[in-house]
């Protein structure tokens, strides 16, 4: 459990969105709270000082109850070491997750308790440590499973900058009075590109809310001090560097026994007995799978240093990964779907159609090579297919073996070493729906116009819209989707002349929507072919009435003519 806290003046505003908005919560009660109008996240009226802080975590009370006495509400209710299964199944989902953001390298999990985490973490294959300000917790993950736990707090561990693929915090960031200070140190340590994992309760949902004062979260005092929503917590790590992208709400598998202890404060009378009557009966140790909604899981990326966070709200997520396709899966299957799409992509392909012929072209995200065709076809002169993903590169590679016009590598903007030396040589730079895969897109930006010649031209397709973004986004790699003066502001500032700036396909926004409705949905072959069938009458309406909204944002744009 990672603890930190400091005498505070009166709340004023929240310390999730910063809104100035907060009321109380539940009328007179004690502990008392207060309630951000805006995200609703929670915040405990009369913090602990730090010494009741380290009181309240020291020991093996906090994980285990020996004499079953349930009156003063804090720590673990039960024998939290007894669950270890259970709780490491549970972290098993989690870490699933966290992999389809990151690849498993270097992990950090904060608030570590007696290791069951960085234990799930080195059978995935990661190179995992933990830390808890309870040294009970963190001898026994050392002296018990052999892990690497380290007892202390943040502040303490001189951790290099940038040196973990990823950090997770369990249960831990509504402990924490000053969450600014430990989310400013995980954006120190996650290297840009890694990913952030918290569980935490979930004080907008309603099921919290209509409990209310009985919620049994907010009936620990001194334990927790601030209870995020889901858009209040991705408010507060936009403000650090990351990209707030999957959310799921997450439940808890125990002995039916456990699962009445847990909920004994919203039903204190009755859950007593009950539990009383079958705790030495087997019906007390059957396993039971609860999910009330009062707990999530928000998985987020670490942005490139000095880039802002998008302003969407995170995608709602299945709550099992293995319902999700990895992402590379999934851009292959879409990519494959494309490309029997003739009338999407020709429409798609008409947008610079008219720079290609005779034009020696970069390709950014050239896919499986639908659009490499289809230059060739129009009269490239050459094209360098620039492909990052190994499954896109290779069939690249097989499709275009014999054809001296086409050289692939294997890269990604904006570092490239595959085009050092090259600035000034491209007469067009296509870079259709890649650009919210890069994390630093402005530098990717920069390093298209230092590859075109002066006068060459940029095209430009990007997903619009933040308020669209969910679970294919989520599902794609999204990083974020745009609005059309953000993608303006940002191609000039590249260094380009914005000659054209319009929205497309209005006729998806309604599909895409249906679609994010569903956490884990694909778009499909079936869905693509009524599409296809519906382009045909509606691309011509839509091209002469111009409308101010759409699924895409094309951008022609080209650079300084020099004088």
């Amino acid at each position: 459990m990672e603890a930190r806290a400091d005498p505070e003046q009166p709340r004023t505003a929240c310390s999730a969105c910063r809104a100035p908005q907060l009321r109380p919560a539940f009328g007179d009660a004690v502990p008392a709270f207060l309630r951000c109008r805006e995200c609703r996240t929670l915040h405990a009226a009369n913090p602990p000082t730090p010494e009741e802080v380290k009181r309240l975590y020291e020991g093996r009370a906090y994980f285990v109850k020996d004499d079953g006495d349930d009156d003063d509400f804090w720590g673990y209710r039960d024998d939290y070491l007894a669950d270890r299964h259970l709780i490491g199944a549970k972290f098993d989902r989690v870490l699933g997750h966290l992999e389809r953001y990151v690849t498993p390298g270097r992990l950090l999990d904060v608030g570590a308790g007696p290791g069951f985490l960085v234990a799930a973490a080195e059978r995935r294959g990661w190179a995992a440590v933990g830390i808890d300000v309870n040294a009970w917790a963190a001898a026994h993950a050392r002296d018990e499973l052999g892990l690497d736990v380290r007892s202390g707090s943040l502040d303490d561990e001189p951790f290099e900058d940038g040196s973990f693929d990823a950090v997770t915090m369990m249960d831990v960031i509504e402990h924490v009075a000053d969450p600014d200070d430990m989310l400013a140190h995980a954006a120190r340590l996650v290297r840009p590109g890694g990913a952030l994992a918290l569980l935490t309760p979930d004080a907008g949902s309603l099921i919290s809310r209509m409990f209310g004062r009985r919620w049994p979260e907010v009936r620990r005092p001194g334990e927790h001090i601030n209870l995020f929503s889901v858009q209040g917590l991705a408010s507060i790590l936009g403000r650090h560097g990351f990209v707030a992208s999957g959310w799921h709400w997450i439940g808890k598998e125990a002995t039916i026994s456990t699962l009445l202890a847990d909920v004994s404060p919203v039903l204190p009378r009755w859950s007593g007995r009950i539990r009383e009557s079958i705790d030495r009966r087997p019906l007390g140790r059957h396993l039971v799978e609860l999910d009330p909604r009062t707990k999530f899981c928000l998985y987020a990326r670490r942005l490139p240093e000095g880039v802002l966070a998008p302003s969407h709200q995170p995608a709602r997520v299945p709550r099992r990964p293995e319902q999700l396709a990895p992402v590379g899966e999934a851009i292959l299957d879409e990519l494959e779907s494309l490309a029997q799409a003739r009338r999407l992509r020709t429409w798609m392909f008409d947008a610079f159609a008219g720079h290609v012929r005779g034009s020696t072209v970069l390709e950014v995200g050239a896919g499986i090579g639908t659009f490499t065709r289809l230059m060739l076809d129009a009269g490239a002169a050459a094209v360098v297919a620039v492909e990052p993903d190994p499954s896109c590169a290779q069939v690249l590679e097989r499709s275009f073996a014999g054809d001296q016009r086409v050289r692939v590598t294997r890269d990604a903007l904006p570092e490239a070493p595959s085009l050092a030396g090259q600035d000034g040589r491209f007469d067009l730079v296509v870079c259709q729906n890649v650009l919210e895969h890069i994390g630093d897109d402005g530098a990717a930006l920069q390093a298209m116009a230092r590859l075109l010649r002066p006068g060459g031209h940029l095209s430009l397709l990007v997903p619009a819209g933040p308020r669209l973004f969910g679970a294919l986004d989520d599902a794609y790699g999204h990083w974020r989707r745009y609005a059309a003066v953000d993608l303006r502001d940002l191609v000039t500032s590249a260094g380009f002349e914005v000659l054209t700036l319009r929205f497309q396909n209005a006729l998806g926004i309604a599909g895409w929507w249906a679609k994010n409705v569903w956490p884990g949905a694909r778009i499909g072959s079936t869905s693509l072919r009524l599409y296809e069938s519906a382009v045909a009458l509606w691309r011509p309406i839509e091209e002469r009435l111009e409308p101010r909204m759409g699924l895409s944002l094309v951008c022609l744009a080209r650079t300084p003519i020099d004088a």
